[in-house]
C-alpha cells in the first residue's frame, strides 16, 4: 500500500528539506488527501507485479519520485482515452530492453510509450539548491514573531555552509527591530526604507529584509521566511530536451511499432521556441553584408533531435510528447504538445491526434489544441482544491 491509512493532523507548507512523498504523507489538507486518492487509484489499475516496484519509486523520493509519477500519469491518461496499456514489454528484434509501455488504441493500432526526465539544471546547480534548501531550513527555526524575512539570493554557495552564526545574527538584527516603527517608516516614505541585511557565505550573496507583521498575526511559533527569490541564470531548456530525446532514439533498435517518447522538462516555462529548437536545430539569423539594413534571415542550424549535419536523424522517434514540469499536484494547468515526427520510419496512429499535437503541414509547423487532461482524466478545473 502506498499511504498508510492514519490520522493526518499537519496542514501547513511543505518544508525546504521534506521530499515531495514524506510531505504528501503527512499532509492532512484536502488538496494531499485528493492527489493521494488519485496515485492511489491508478497504482491500483496496474497489473499486480508492477505494484511493488512503483509504489518503492514513489516512496524513494527525488528523482524516482519524479519519473514513477510521471509515468503514472500517463498510463492513467492513455487508459482514460479507452487504451489498454502493457509495461515493460518484450521486444521482438532481439533487444533485452524493454520500453514503458506498449498502449494499444481502441482501433487496434499499437505504439510504444517511453517515458524520461530533462532538467535545465545541472548536476552542481542541483547540489547547490539542495544546500541552500539545508540552509533555509535551518533559518526557519527563528523565532521572529514581529516580522517575516523577505529573502533575495545571488550565486550559488560551492560547500555545505555553517549557519550557526548567520542565524545568530539575524535573530540578534530581528530583536533589535520595532515593527511599529517600521512599519510607520514604510507608510510614510515608501518600501524602499525597509530594513535589510547583506550576508555573504561561501561565494552566496543572500540580502535579507525584514517585514512587519500586522499586530494581529504577531506571535511565536510561525514560519518566519515570507519570500524567496533567486538571482538571475541563463536559462537552456532545448539542450535538456533534446539530450532527453536522442538518449531514447536508438536505445531499443530497429522496432515494428511506432516509438512516441513523453519528456517532462523541469523548467519554470516551456516555450515553443525552445520545444522547436530541440526537435529541428537552433534558430540563428544570418545579417547580408553588403545591406546590413536588410532584415537578417532566420534559418536553423542542423543539431536538433530530429535533423542534424546530414538530414534527418533519429527517425525512429515517431513522435515526442512534451509536458512542462507535470506532477500530480499540477496536472490540469502544465502545458504539453506532442510534436509528430515528418521524417520518422513509422507513423503514429491517427488516434493520437485528439491530444495537443503540432505537425508539419505544407512544409510549416502547425499546432491543433485536443482535449484538456482534465477532460480527459476527469478532474475538476480547480484540481486538486
Amino acid at each position: 500500500m502506498l499511504f498508510q491509512e492514519k490520522e493526518r493532523t499537519y496542514n501547513g507548507p511543505r518544508s525546504h528539506t521534506e521530499d515531495a512523498f514524506e510531505y504528501l504523507d503527512r499532509s492532512a489538507s484536502t488538496e494531499s488527501c485528493k492527489v493521494r486518492q488519485f496515485l492511489s487509484h491508478w497504482i491500483s489499475q496496474l497489473p499486480e507485479e508492477e505494484v511493488m516496484e512503483i509504489e518503492a519509486r514513489i516512496k524513494s523520493g527525488g528523482k524516482n519520485y519524479d519519473s514513477a509519477t510521471f509515468e503514472l500519469i500517463l498510463f492513467a491518461i492513455m487508459s482514460q482515452l479507452g487504451c489498454s496499456l502493457s509495461i515493460h514489454p518484450d521486444l521482438d528484434n532481439g533487444s533485452t530492453k524493454h520500453p514503458d509501455f506498449l498502449v494499444k488504441t481502441p482501433g487496434g493500432d499499437q505504439f510504444y510509450l517511453e517515458a524520461v526526465l530533462a532538467s535545465e539544471f545541472s548536476s552542481s546547480e542541483l547540489a547547490a539548491e539542495r544546500r541552500k534548501n539545508d540552509v533555509l531550513e535551518f533559518l526557519e527555526r527563528i523565532e521572529s514573531p514581529n516580522f517575516l524575512l523577505s529573502i533575495k539570493t545571488e550565486d550559488n554557495p560551492n560547500t555545505p555552509p555553517k549557519v550557526g552564526v548567520l542565524r545568530k545574527e539575524l535573530s540578534k538584527w530581528l530583536e533589535s527591530l520595532d515593527p511599529d516603527t517600521v512599519a510607520n517608516e514604510i507608510d510614510a516614505d515608501g518600501f524602499g526604507v525597509i530594513p535589510r541585511k547583506i550576508w555573504n557565505l561561501d561565494g552566496w550573496k543572500i540580502t535579507f529584509e525584514a517585514i512587519p507583521k500586522k499586530p494581529e498575526y504577531r506571535k511565536k511559533g510561525q514560519r518566519v521566511i515570507g519570500s524567496l527569490a533567486g538571482g538571475v541564470r541563463w536559462i537552456n531548456v532545448w539542450r535538456p530536451i533534446r539530450r532527453a530525446i536522442r538518449s531514447k532514439g536508438n536505445r531499443y533498435g530497429k522496432l515494428d511499432k511506432p516509438l512516441l517518447v513523453a519528456v517532462n522538462v523541469d523548467a519554470f516555462f516551456l516555450d515553443p521556441i525552445d520545444e522547436k529548437q530541440a526537435l529541428f536545430g537552433q534558430e540563428k539569423y544570418l545579417f547580408n553584408r553588403s545591406n546590413l539594413n536588410a532584415p537578417p534571415e532566420m534559418r536553423r542550424s542542423p543539431n536538433g533531435a530530429w535533423y542534424g549535419p546530414l538530414g534527418p536523424q533519429n527517425t525512429r522517434v515517431s513522435g515526442v510528447w512534451l509536458f512542462g514540469a507535470i506532477n500530480p499536484w499540477n496536472i490540469i494547468s502544465r502545458k504539453n504538445t506532442l510534436y509528430f515526427n515528418p521524417w520518422s520510419a513509422l507513423k503514429p496512429p491517427e488516434f493520437l491526434k485528439q491530444l495537443n499535437h503540432a505537425s508539419v503541414v505544407e512544409d510549416k509547423l502547425k499546432w491543433v489544441d485536443g482535449s484538456s487532461l482534465n477532460e480527459i482524466l476527469g478532474l475538476s478545473e480547480s484540481w486538486p482544491e
